[in-house]
């Protein structure tokens, strides 16, 4: 029942609840509006206090040390000052003035504009991270929500930052107003003096431009500018550059889009250079994918290899997953490529380098093709470029480089290069052409084994008479990154001093991944049909060219480039101008390192110049060379023996020069030899001989000399023409003086037995000519007096000139004519004249010889010898009107007086013997005469018979006198003289017995058995006794008496002749 009790009535007990509860409520409402007019009226009086507080909380809970000022605090707008963030000394953030307006927004006060007056920025960029002190906690939180621009709307005033970097200090100003969400406009601008990135470095660098919002996203527009930029480790150099720039980013910042023009100034890049380059990019990134579209130009692009007047580059790129994976897709263009300094310089080295070569011709043709087809040509090609995780790969699916003409000078297809942590992996083919070009072609490949491999060939490229091919080359580059390569060539054309025809020439080799070269390793044969060096002409035939053990020919290591080849032996035939040659060695070595002069070694070198059975031989033991600019060495143990030429050169050696087309030799040294059977002459030596070798023709000359004194004999000077074969050599004596020193045997074996004690002086000149019809010399000698032993008696005096018709084999002109001023074979003669003439195989023709003899004359008969051949010599010595008187005169016996006029012969004959008179005699002319003795008798011991015997024979006349002669002229003449007709002369005492004596036939014969050479003395011993000589002072006996014993018999020549009269 109570819940009935407490049920309302209906009407009056329900709406006077209500009215107490409404009077309540406005009661209570009165109180809170009072309650809070009052808290306004005192947060109004207080509302700095509370705006300090409140801005102090915030900063406090951002953990930002700030120091500020409050201005004004009101309902429309609040102003603090001097805001600074970060060290007192040193803040992060300043700001002049902070302004904020108030708006209302759904009847409640918000944010309005915010400005900012004078804001300056410091921050720092070191190792790719950005600070900016203590407001790093603020504004790198490290949230995943995506960032958005912060819903304000503001005003920034003179806006400034700079910014310390590890590539150089930025300095930035920005001034603009308006939303950030959209509608904000303003200017930014940055500069630097100098930043540094990677090794390049600017000059002062700048940006400037507009700076926008819209839709949350903001936007740059305008340049960025560098004054220049260089790399010194990568050599590149710009003057200046920059990008006009138009980029907007999305509202994330993770992503935006734009458009860049590049423009830049003259640049470098290591040897290259350029004149400018311009382009345009639109690029978009976003979800870590970049997409980009551009068109890039270069002019006046230049390197060493080539120069294009403009290079075009225009495609696509597109990237994923950041930078990860990379497609750039384009087509490469160009026009006016033409060859670069570098290359023409080394096609113009190639033609004078190579000059009279087949290099020359070849290299010239290349130039003056590619000069003709260059001028008008373009380059049009396609690349792809991908990098990925796999690597990088580079496609050319297509490429051309084409000459004026419209010919494919270059082409490139199917190329592919994959670049990755192994090996690169290559495919591809590539071919060149062009009229006057080598046509080449090549086939790229990488099998399974990861080798990169190469097959080439070059078609026959000629021009004229010169030819080269290649007709396959195969390269295979292994997995440690070395190219080995082998092939033939084929040459034909001209090689240094001569020509090649069909040179076949193997190459087979390796190029390490370090740059290592190396060429040849093993023993290579070298064909060819045809080698031609000046006039020598060599046959087909083939060399094997050999390594040093171990090592490769030709290599390189370190940029080093040396070479080291042998041949074990050269056996070669063929033709010197139109005689036949043969050339034969042993082992030939050639060494050389880096650019330094090679060494070239050869030995036992043998030449056989002419038809077999009547060659000229050439013989060379040792011949060393330092090749160079210039080829020169030494030589030694050489012999030459030209056939045409009896004299052989041996033991010859010297320095050697080949340099300009000439070969010379200095300092030589050889001995001359006389080839015939039967020699001339005695070996002759030469020292500092010189010779040159010039357009196909030697000269040479030497001065010869006697091995063992040294002494000039002969000078020579030497012509030969190697293309006629002919030549000459002039002989000039200036004068040989022959003494004790030097003998006329010591010059020639043909002076042996024919004259010895040789003096005097002996001049003249010859000449020696020679060609294919054989050799012919002639000289002119003479002499003022020459004094010599001669078989007959010592000559003195003799002078007068002699004409060689033929030198070389003596063989004189016809009447040949010498003075003799006197000869003695026993009794001296003077005042001689000797005819005789040389005729060929060393016959002496004595013509005959006539000297004036005691009133009346001697007279050599004519003879004839074979000079060096043992052979009897019979010589005739014929005396007309000898007058004794004269004779007793000259042989000074002043006791003796006689008178008569005699003739007779003097037979003499040289044997292997010796020499000896047969058969002579003098014969008196009638009536005889008269031979009396005028002098005192000192013989004081006679008998008185003997001294009437001398009285009585003092002076005898005679009817008939006759003396023989004969034995041998080295040891002892008989000598018989025979008086016949015996009567007593005036003077002698006459008596009765003499008288009776008279009226007999008398004949008296005296025989005396003397040295011929003491024969006259002993005559004279006859009549007086004081013409004996001392026995002591002859040393026939010594002071004591005793005999000394027999000396041996001195013979009328030295003994080295042996049997040779």
């Amino acid at each position: 029942m109570a819940h009935d009790e407490d049920q309302p009535v209906d009407g009056i007990e329900t709406s006077e609840p209500r009215q107490r509860f409404s009077r309540r409520w406005r009661l209570a409402a009165f109180v809170i509006l009072g309650i809070l007019l009052v808290a306004v009226g005192v947060v109004w009086v207080t509302r700095k206090d509370i705006a300090d507080n409140v801005i102090a909380g915030q900063l406090d809970s951002m953990g930002l040390p700030a120091r500020y000022e409050v201005v004004r605090i009101g309902p429309a707008e609040q102003v603090i000052r001097n805001l600074s963030i970060g060290d007192p000394a040193r803040p992060d953030l300043t700001v002049e003035e902070v302004r904020v307006r108030t708006r209302l927004g759904w009847g409640l006060p918000g944010i309005g504009r915010v400005t900012l007056v004078r804001p300056r920025l410091y921050g720092t960029v070191h190792g790719g991270r950005p600070s900016f002190g203590s407001l790093d906690k603020v504004l790198f939180t490290g949230g995943e929500e995506p960032f958005s621009m912060p819903d304000y709307d503001l005003r920034i005033v003179d806006g400034r930052a700079l910014i310390e970097s590890d590539h150089g200090r930025i300095g930035a100003r920005i001034a603009g107003e308006g939303p950030l969400r959209g509608g904000f406009e303003g200017e930014l601008s940055a500069i630097s003096p100098k930043l540094s990135v990677a090794g390049c470095e600017t000059g002062r660098a700048s940006l400037y431009g507009k700076v926008s919002t819209s839709g949350g996203k903001p936007r740059f527009a305008g340049p960025l500018r560098f004054a220049s930029l260089s790399c010194p480790e990568d050599g590149l150099r710009l003057a200046r550059g920059g990008a006009e720039l138009d980029v907007t980013l999305d509202k994330a910042l993770d992503g935006g889009e734009g458009t860049i023009g590049i423009t830049a100034a003259r640049g470098a890049y290591g040897d290259g250079r350029l004149d400018g380059v311009s382009g345009k990019v639109r690029v978009s990134y976003r979800e870590r994918a970049l997409n980009a579209r551009y068109d890039l130009t270069a002019r006046g692009i230049s390197t060493p290899q080539a120069r294009a007047a403009s290079l075009a580059f225009d495609g696509r790129a597109r990237s994923s997953a950041g930078l990860d994976r990379i497609d750039i897709e384009g087509d490469l263009s160009g026009k006016g490529i033409v060859p670069g300094a570098a290359f023409n310089r080394a096609l113009g080295e190639a033609v004078s380098a190579g000059k009279g070569t087949l290099v020359a011709s070849l290299a010239a043709q290349v130039r003056s093709a590619l000069a003709r087809e260059m001028r008008g040509s373009s380059l049009d090609a396609n690349l792809v470029l991908r990098q990925s995780a796999e690597g990088v790969s580079l496609v050319v699916p297509r490429g051309a480089l084409r000459g004026a003409s419209g010919a494919s000078l270059l082409s490139l297809s199917r190329v592919q290069v994959l670049l990755s942590d192994g090996a690169p992996l290559v495919t591809g083919n590539f071919a060149t052409g062009g009229r006057g070009l080598p046509r080449i072609g090549a086939r790229m490949q990488t099998g399974a084994n990861g080798r990169l491999s190469m097959r080439v060939e070059m078609r026959e490229y000629r021009t004229g008479e010169t030819r080269v091919a290649v007709p396959d080359l195969a390269l295979v580059q292994k997995a440690d990154g070395t190219v080995g390569f082998s092939g033939r060539a084929v040459l034909s054309g001209a090689l240094p001093g001569g020509r090649a025809e069909n040179l076949l020439l193997p190459v087979d080799g390796a190029w390490a991944a370090n740059g290592d070269l190396a060429v040849w390793p093993r023993c290579t044969q070298v064909a060819f049909d045809r080698l031609a060096f000046a006039n020598l002409t060599i046959d087909k035939r083939s060399l094997q060219v050999c390594p040093a053990e171990g090592r490769a020919i030709l290599r390189q290591r370190g940029g080093r480039l040396e070479l080291a080849a042998g041949v074990p032996a050269l056996d070669f035939a063929g033709r010197l101008g139109e005689t036949p040659i043969r050339i034969a060695s042993g082992p030939i070595g050639y060494a050389q390192k880096g650019s330094g002069a090679g060494a070239l070694s050869a030995r036992t070198l043998d030449v056989e110049l002419g038809p077999a059975g009547s060659a000229s031989k050439f013989t060379v033991t040792h011949l060393d060379a330092q090749v160079g600019k210039e080829i020169g060495g030494t030589f030694d143990e050489a012999d030459v023996a030209l056939y045409a030429v009896p004299l052989d050169l041996h033991n010859t050696a010297g320095d050697w020069r080949y340099a300009d087309g000439v070969l010379s030799i200095d300092n030589g040294t050889f001995t001359l030899v006389d080839r015939a059977p039967t020699a001339r002459f005695r070996p002759a030596v030469a020292h500092g001989a010189t010779l040159r070798l010039a357009d196909n023709v030697i000269t040479a000359r030497a001065v010869m000399r006697e091995p063992a004194s040294e002494r000039e004999v002969v000078r020579a000077d030497i012509v030969h023409d190697l293309a006629t074969a002919a030549g000459h050599a002039d002989l000039t004596v200036e004068g040989i003086t022959f003494d004790k020193r030097l003998q006329a045997d010591t010059l020639s074996n043909l002076a042996l037995g024919v004259v010895s004690n040789l003096e005097g002086t002996v001049r003249g000149s010859g000449r020696i000519d020679w060609d294919e019809a054989g050799v012919t010399s002639r000289g002119r000698f003479a002499t003022d007096a020459v004094n010599f032993a001669a078989a007959f008696g010592p000559v003195k005096g003799l002078s007068g000139e002699v004409v060689f018709t033929d030198l070389l084999g003596l063989v004189t002109a016809p009447d040949q004519t010498l003075k003799i001023a006197s000869i003695n074979p026993g009794i001296e003669v003077t005042d001689g004249v000797l005819s005789f003439q040389m005729k060929p195989d060393y016959l002496l023709q004595i013509n005959g010889a006539q000297w004036p003899f005691m009133d009346g004359r001697l007279t050599l008969e004519p003879a004839r010898m074979t000079i060096g051949v043992a052979e009897t010599r019979r010589y005739t010595l014929k005396v007309e009107g000898l007058d004794a008187a004269t004779f007793v005169q000259h042989l000074d016996l002043s006791n003796i007086n006689a008178t008569g006029v005699f003739d007779g012969e003097l037979p003499l004959i040289f044997d292997e013997n010796g020499g000896r008179i047969e058969n002579g005699y003098l014969v008196s002319r009638p009536p005889g005469g008269n031979v009396a003795y005028i002098g005192e008798l000192t013989y004081k011991d006679l008998s008185a018979m003997g001294n009437f015997a001398f009285d009585a024979l003092k002076s005898v006349n005679y009817n008939r006198m006759e003396i023989g002669l004969g034995g041998s002229l080295s040891g002892e003449i008989v000598t018989r003289i025979s008086f016949d007709g015996l009567s007593q002369g005036v003077g002698a005492q006459s008596n009765f017995l003499t008288r009776q004596v008279a009226k007999l036939p008398i004949r008296f014969v005296l025989n005396i058995r003397a040295p011929f050479f003491s024969l006259f003395g002993s005559m004279r011993s006859l009549y007086d006794p004081e013409f004996v000589t001392d026995p002591r002072t002859l040393g026939l006996i010594d002071r004591s008496g005793t005999p000394r014993p027999d000396p041996p018999i001195v013979p009328i020549q030295p003994p080295v002749s042996e049997n040779n009269p």
